[in-house]
């Protein structure tokens, strides 16, 4: 069974959020196993930049994405419909070794030095959300994309 992680800055803050996410956890259970590692934001000093603060929280995200495929989350990251999303997850399958790690960054986004080791950068939308809604939203088109490709009625 393919174990998918999800890295995340910041904490869990919207209790509807939460609940959500739990929903899609439990309906992806028969066809993968979800870890979360969510990383608080060094946002210690007000004197930070946001670039100040994207280089730390890069330093703790590299660390976590050690095993597997590591995919970043970003809303400049190429956009798949959702059966190219499918086909992607299908083969990350194979390719992973078991294990595929999504990132996802902070309030101000991830830091190039993030994307530019990630296997691959994937843009959920062209739209930008806030960190909190995207863990959802992830969840949702994995549950998509699993019900693809096991021919389940959810997808239509």
């Amino acid at each position: 069974m393919l174990r998918i992680r999800i890295i995340a800055i910041g904490k869990h803050k919207d209790r509807w959020v939460e609940e959500g996410c739990a929903h899609f956890e439990k309906m992806l259970s028969r066809f993968a196993k979800i870890e979360w590692k969510i990383l608080p934001s060094p946002k210690e000093s007000p004197s930070l930049t946001p670039a100040e603060i994207k280089k730390r929280e890069a330093r703790l995200l590299e660390k976590e994405c050690q095993k597997g495929l590591c995919i970043a989350l970003t809303d400049k990251g190429k956009q798949r419909d959702t059966p190219a999303f499918a086909k992607m997850l299908e083969t990350l399958q194979i390719k992973s070794g078991g294990v595929v790690s999504f990132i996802i960054g902070g309030a101000y986004g991830l830091d190039d030095s993030v994307l530019n080791k990630a296997d691959h950068v994937l843009s959920l939308s062209s739209l930008t959300f806030s960190h909190q809604l995207v863990r959802l939203i992830l969840l949702e088109q994995l549950y998509r994309a699993f019900s693809i490709l096991h021919g389940t009625d959810y997808h239509k």
